[in-house]
């Protein structure tokens, strides 16, 4: 008799949990996702005068300006990061903001403009807050690059 509760204890529990998830109602309706088109990971890049790289992405959000979503959820932007944060902008969480495809990452922020960095797109809602999946990790991508 004892062995029949181990098991169904368990079994009820599992139960419980997929009734409790059954419902749709607060997951998301889209999968977020962003992926760099191009440059390619391991690629070599010519600098603008400007010292910026063109960075083409595609993602399943509408990609708009922040706060033009008017609270559509899957709306926002993607963060630029480069090289982690070692070269934002000054005073922001980023080194650009894109709201289209394609946007660019300047590496004239960067102590060397030259050499290798890692372009990473971090998308994000309509607030500014940073799109997550369902395990709480955000949604983004990234390569490595050499510019020249």
């Amino acid at each position: 008799m004892r062995t029949y509760l181990r098991l169904l204890l368990p079994l009820a529990t599992f139960a419980g949990l997929l009734t409790a998830c059954g419902s749709s109602a607060g997951l998301p309706s889209v999968t977020p996702s962003v992926a760099i088109s191009s440059p390619s990971s391991n690629s070599t890049v010519n600098l603008s005068a400007g010292k910026e790289i063109a960075i083409g992405f595609n993602t399943n959000y509408t990609i708009k300006a922040p706060g033009t979503c008017a609270g559509a959820d899957t709306c926002g932007h993607v963060y630029v990061l480069v090289d982690n944060s070692s070269c934002n902008a000054p005073s922001l969480p980023y080194n650009t903001l894109a709201s289209s495809s394609p946007t660019s990452a300047n590496l004239g922020l960067c102590a060397m403009a030259t050499g290798m960095h890692t372009i990473i797109l971090e998308l994000h809602h309509d607030d500014g807050t940073v799109v997550t999946t369902l395990l709480g990790t955000p949604v983004k991508t990234q390569v490595t690059i050499t510019a020249r």
